[in-house]
């Protein structure tokens, strides 16, 4: 599995999840990262830090 597939894993749980308190732990080991690596691939796919992404994201599904 590549890094976008890994990341596009890892934003689907986030969408399924957004009301639930989401760790950065647990999306790192659904792509199969440690944390640091998570943070680095996340933002060179996305363009945004995850827990910006998260807290874009939110306002738009409550």
């Amino acid at each position: 599995m590549d890094y976008r597939q890994c990341i596009q894993n890892s934003i689907d749980y986030i969408e399924e999840n957004l009301q639930a308190c989401i760790s950065v732990d647990e999306l790192a080991r659904i792509a199969g990262f440690s944390p640091y690596h998570y943070y680095r691939v996340f933002n060179a796919y996305v363009g945004i830090p995850v827990v910006e992404y998260i807290r874009n994201r939110r306002p738009a599904h409550i």
